[in-house]
């Protein structure tokens, strides 16, 4: 004879299988939650780990090379071109568009060798996570306080040069999950301009195939394109060059975010035996 708590536990995974096979929400909550467990317990882990990494001075590198694995059960497929471009030595400025959360794992797929990134300063009071970012070489930046971020432009650049890293940087500032890019903030372009090293675009194609925060869904399926594209010099550039800098950057990366989100929408709907949408790419 079973006993209560057997049978309370066996109904609990019924309703459990049956709300994550039925309801997408539900389905939604429960793998973005157990995506941000997953995040938790690997930055407790290179918390350790990745210290002879930090004595070596390779920045973030242990902790998005690990991170790749820890996420093989989300079902993220990623396909990367250009990989060779953001592996060369040498300081540089690597932007790149910013969607959700889950370009943490895109960002594994090609992280650059010897990369640090840039991240806001109230992300520095998370526990363990702060740890791990200073292990990591993190540059934390206060983007309300003017004084203080343009201080940061010339830290950022002399740190770059002399420690011979490069630093990840999303130039739209903040999350856009409609599609498309969001105006850049200038500071990537500040630094690279100030230090008179390139800057490496790369560009990560749509997620809205298999994953929405405001559709609430997130399936197993996703399809990521990434393509970094060539370096671009600043060489004798000046501060006054920087607007012009930024616009020239985005126009390019525009162009190839919707190249490769057209082949990301075409590898989805192969894999799960669809036609290809029509939908605009914006």
């Amino acid at each position: 004879m079973w006993d209560f708590w057997t049978v309370l536990l066996l109904f609990l995974f019924a309703v459990f299988l049956i709300l994550y096979n039925f309801s997408t929400a539900f389905h939604y909550y429960f793998r973005i939650s157990f995506f941000y467990f997953t995040v938790l317990l690997h930055g407790m882990e290179v918390c350790v780990t990745m210290i002879p990494s930090w004595l070596g001075g390779k920045g973030a590198d242990y902790v998005f090379h690990s991170f790749y694995y820890w996420c093989k059960w989300t079902g993220i497929h990623t396909t990367v071109y250009n990989y060779e471009i953001t592996q060369v030595d040498g300081p540089a400025v690597v932007i790149c568009n910013h969607q959700s959360s889950l370009d943490i794992i895109s960002m594994a797929s090609i992280w650059p060798k010897h990369c640090a990134v840039m991240m806001k300063r109230i992300l520095a009071y998370v526990p363990f996570f702060n740890l791990g970012a200073y292990f990591s070489g993190t540059i934390f930046i206060d983007r309300y306080n003017r004084e203080r971020a343009m201080a940061s432009v010339d830290y950022c650049a002399s740190e770059l040069k002399n420690r011979n890293l490069k630093l990840w940087v999303f130039p739209e500032g903040t999350r856009n999950r409609d599609g498309g890019f969001i105006p850049f903030k200038k500071g990537a372009f500040n630094i690279a301009v100030r230090a008179q090293i390139p800057i490496i675009p790369v560009v990560f194609s749509d997620y809205r195939t298999f994953y929405s925060k405001p559709g609430k869904y997130f399936k197993n399926d996703g399809e990521v394109v990434i393509r970094a594209l060539e370096p671009i010099s600043t060489k004798g550039l000046t501060l006054d060059d920087v607007n012009e800098l930024s616009d020239k950057c985005r126009d390019l990366m525009l162009a190839a975010y919707r190249e490769v989100t057209a082949e990301a929408w075409k590898r989805t709907a192969e894999r799960r035996g669809e036609t290809v949408s029509g939908k605009k790419i914006e």
